[in-house]
């Protein structure tokens, strides 16, 4: 959870000097998983390079289209007119898509309690958006730069992010049950194989990679280092070349390292717990996050959007307890299963 909070302090960092930076973010995030990935399951054998994978690869490649459209859907909104907190607060909404698809597709039940709690995440997630499009408009009569159907264009990517998120949980469920908790295995292909889909977007990176460059310089021994224990920031700044780095690209090389961070809780996560239980938690993670984002940055949220913020957190508080309270023992059969995954 601490390194996904720390990854939206240096995400804010750079999107506050180039909006459009989604991909370029993105793809680095995929490559430095992909490379410590490779590492782990470098394995050279007369079969091949990579140790025998336990999952098809055609269960991976699904998983790899869902994961890298979703990714690249919600990096890229925040290109339009959407601000960070806005960002969070919508994308907690994935709790409601979440059960809804598990209700229709695998038949899932949901007592009343849960009900409740996840409408009162919907109705904040709603309040937060409908006051983020008032300002947006308000914003859009005062500066044309500010336009409302960019904005509009990002609330559409969010939705449509946070309905593939929804069925990449359940599609993540079944193939454990399947195939076991084979959460590294995960990780590793679903980000390696969708390196080669960054070609399409090879244009838009190349003009964010000349923009990274343009960014003002940073000497490496200039480093905020005041913040680490007094020893450790002594070895660092010596041990720091005495070298200018474009600011963006150090903010980028932190971003990458807590995102690594973020994704291993996160797929480890997914490997022991339901979908629903992950969403849960993720969005008490993004409401930290978004304290973050309001506190630090000075991000500015209305009454009606803090209200929403609110409901967000007292529903996932209000879910997590009905969740407990709902869950049944386990019978002998459901026993023996779960010793069988863990």
């Amino acid at each position: 959870m601490g390194g996904c909070c720390t990854n939206v302090y240096f995400l804010e960092k750079i999107v506050h000097d180039v909006p459009k930076s989604g991909d370029l973010i993105t793809f680095s995030q995929f490559l430095l998983v992909s490379a410590d990935g490779f590492a782990r399951h470098f394995q050279p054998s007369r079969h091949g390079l990579l140790k025998p994978r336990v999952v098809p690869i055609t269960r991976w490649m699904l998983m790899v289209m869902l994961f890298f459209t979703l990714s690249t859907l919600n990096n890229r909104a925040l290109g339009y007119q959407i601000s960070v907190p806005l960002h969070i607060v919508f994308r907690s909404g994935g709790l409601f898509v979440s059960m809804l698809l598990g209700w229709l597709v695998a038949g899932k039940k949901y007592n009343l309690a849960q009900i409740s709690s996840i409408m009162l995440v919907t109705a904040g997630v709603v309040m937060a958006t409908l006051s983020s499009g008032v300002s947006s408009k308000k914003a859009a009569a005062a500066d044309h730069s500010a336009n409302y159907a960019d904005w509009l264009i990002g609330i559409g990517l969010l939705i449509t992010a946070m309905i593939l998120t929804a069925f990449l949980g359940l599609f993540q469920e079944a193939t454990y049950a399947k195939y076991g908790r084979q959460w590294r295995e995960s990780m590793f292909y679903v980000h390696f194989l969708s390196l080669p889909m960054f070609a399409l977007m090879s244009g838009d990176m190349i003009r964010q990679f000349n923009d990274f460059n343009a960014s003002p310089a940073i000497n490496l021994r200039q480093l905020p280092y005041e913040h680490l224990p007094l020893s450790v920031a002594e070895v660092a700044a010596q041990l720091m070349p005495s070298i200018a780095v474009p600011r963006l690209w150090i903010y980028l090389v932190f971003n990458i390292l807590t995102q690594y961070v973020c994704i291993a809780g996160v797929n480890r996560l997914t490997s022991i717990a339901s979908s629903l239980t992950v969403n849960l938690i993720l969005n008490v993670r993004k409401m930290l996050s978004l304290i973050i984002s309001v506190w630090w940055f000075g991000n500015q949220m209305s009454p009606m959007a803090s209200a929403g913020c609110v409901l967000v957190f007292v529903g996932t508080l209000l879910y997590s307890r009905a969740g407990a309270k709902a869950r049944p023992a386990p019978d002998a059969a459901q026993a023996a299963v779960a010793r069988k995954e863990q």
